[in-house]
């Protein structure tokens, strides 16, 4: 454990050559007050390097246990009196419920290494540990390299960026494809703890629903997994504005089949809005029609619940699907897309004036319930289908914030593939939650590893990945130094996967490395085996995500040589 950096953000009494101890920022005297400077903490080098290695140590050692298909549980503490503690086995969530580190000059490199944890997570659902214990090896080793060898920490940090690039070559180089619901869930399984049954279940979802299908993981009514596949696909954050709508009491839910879309975003307040529509569809011999509206007022409810009344037309009214308006508009353009209609936004569009029957959009069936609506067999022009798919591939490629990717991920699933409920139900409430938790993760890690291909798992593939290093050439001995800090942190997963399983983390490395390639550490039987025979793998783009991350974080605490601390720092409570 490294000795606490003496002084680290506090005043020099030198600063201040004038007075004595009475007059020194914050101290009171008698007769007045002092103000305390904005910003009565600057960090110099080399304490800078000391007080950020510590703080990514102290997150990372909380975290490390969690490594492996046999983790170690770390306790939280809750904030309330007489409650249990709160006992966690993910890397990520141990590390979001940490907002503060003290001492002060600590908490900079805690909360840079806490929000690449969390970044982590969201992004690809599973490696934060391995991201994080790679991390701290690279910080290490490379603060060491920098004070012991007076290596430069941009040529460091060149180093560790051109290693990351030949590193992922050589990844993608072992790169295999998932082949069916077997090896799916055999991945599934170390996935989520060893739950035999939710593994099986994610194997034969996406067996079914394919890489891009959409899948809703949901808290169940009772005990046990269920798992329901729905024809089409479906939005939630809508459904009927009225119970008066409903064809199927026994479901709450409104059915019809062989049915026109009118999609918008309008208000419809008064029945005149809608009359001439309805007067068009009803000379066409439209039989059913679904009305999409971001409002619609108890007026008009009564002027459709009428006309159903006289069988003229059958009708229900459904809200525009989402909450935000760009999240409406983007839910319309995928109905008209499906079902060969046109979406009228109110931003565009302030009334009906320019309506023609062709704007309808047409599906086999349309159904309701107070909460959700789903179309199948949508009459959508197949070529304008897959180039709107296209696009949104596109997009997801580039986009950059979390909301907008799970919301360009979601359209893709509705569009490209098939619809699945996945439903967890546990003992208490608390079991279900941390069970749905798990679903959620592993259906995030699945998707990429389907998608993106897999390697072997258990820290083998970054140890055979290490090759690519040893013939790296080098431009500089700073350079040359990165390369080895690089190759000893690729190590770092597998050792700690060892010691969670009370190994010998030389030991197993040392068989492993004597293994040909694809053999790893089964840390369940204690024996070096074909990772992928046993179902041990990791999801390509997971890895290099990790490892990217990881250098990026690495890079920055190298390359920091100041710290400026504020009198009262803001908690960290995002992410």
């Amino acid at each position: 454990m490294r000795s606490t950096p003496e002084g680290v953000g506090m005043e020099d009494p030198r600063d201040y050559p004038s007075a004595g101890k009475q007059n020194l920022p914050g101290f009171r005297t008698p007769g007045r007050k002092v103000p305390l400077p904005r910003t009565p903490g600057v960090v110099l080098q080399p304490k800078v390097h000391r007080a950020l290695q510590r703080g990514i140590d102290l997150i990372v050692e909380a975290v490390r246990p969690t490594l492996g298909p046999l983790p170690r549980l770390v306790a939280l503490e809750r904030l309330k009196p007489n409650e249990a503690p709160e006992f966690l086995d993910d890397g990520a969530t141990i590390a979001r419920r940490i907002i503060e580190i003290v001492p002060r000059e600590y908490d900079v490199g805690a909360m840079l290494i806490r929000n690449a944890l969390w970044r982590m997570h969201l992004e690809a659902g599973d490696g934060s540990s391995t991201m994080a214990v790679i991390c701290q090896v690279l910080v290490d080793e490379g603060v060491r390299a920098i004070i012991q060898f007076g290596c430069h920490p941009m040529l460091l940090r060149e180093g560790l960026e051109k290693g990351l690039r030949a590193v992922q070559e050589a990844l993608r180089q072992d790169v295999i494809q998932l082949a069916g619901r077997e090896e799916i869930a055999r991945m599934a399984r170390g996935l989520v703890q060893g739950h035999d049954e939710l593994a099986k279940m994610l194997g034969e979802v996406f067996d079914i629903v394919g890489p891009d299908g959409f899948i809703a993981v949901d808290k169940g009514n009772r005990l046990g997994l269920e798992r329901e596949y729905v024809e089409g696909t479906y939005w939630d954050l809508s459904g009927w504005f009225s119970p008066l709508f409903v064809t199927e009491p026994s479901f709450k839910r409104t059915v019809f089949e062989d049915a026109a879309l009118l999609i918008s975003d309008f208000t419809f307040q008064e029945p005149g809005q809608l009359t001439p529509v309805l007067e068009q569809c009803a000379k066409a011999g439209v039989r059913k029609l679904v009305i999409i509206a971001k409002e619609v007022s108890d007026r008009v409810i009564g002027l459709l619940v009428k006309n159903n009344q006289a069988r003229t037309i059958e009708t229900m009214a459904v809200r525009t699907p989402r909450v935000l308006e760009m999240d409406r508009v983007a839910s319309m353009e995928d109905i008209a897309v499906l079902t060969g209609g046109r979406a009228f936004c109110a931003a565009a569009h302030p009334d009906l004036r320019d309506f023609r029957l062709a704007d309808l959009g047409h599906a086999r069936r349309a159904w309701a319930t107070d909460s959700q609506f789903g179309v199948f067999g949508g009459s959508g022009d197949p070529r304008r289908i897959r180039q709107h798919i296209l696009n949104l591939r596109g997009m997801l490629k580039l986009a950059e914030d979390e909301h907008t990717k799970e919301m360009l991920q979601e359209r893709l699933g509705r569009l490209a593939g098939g619809t699945a409920i996945l439903r967890v139900g546990g003992a208490t409430e608390t079991e279900a939650e941390a069970l749905k938790g798990v679903a959620l993760r592993a259906v995030t890690t699945l998707r990429k590893a389907i998608s993106g291909g897999v390697v072997p798992g258990g820290g083998a593939a970054l140890l055979n990945a290490r090759r690519a290093l040893e013939t790296l050439a080098a431009s500089n001995e700073s350079e040359a130094i990165a390369f080895k800090i690089l190759g000893r942190a690729l190590e770092e997963p597998m050792r700690a996967i060892a010691k969670n399983a009370g190994y010998q983390p030389d030991v197993i490395l040392e068989k492993v490395k004597a293994s040909p390639p694809g053999y790893g550490f089964d840390a369940r039987s204690g024996r070096i085996v074909d990772m992928r025979q046993i179902g041990v793998l990791d999801a390509l783009l997971v890895l290099e995500r990790a490892l990217e991350i990881a250098v990026s974080c690495a890079g920055m605490v190298l390359t920091t040589d100041i710290i400026v601390q504020h009198r009262k720092p803001q908690e960290c409570i995002e992410p």
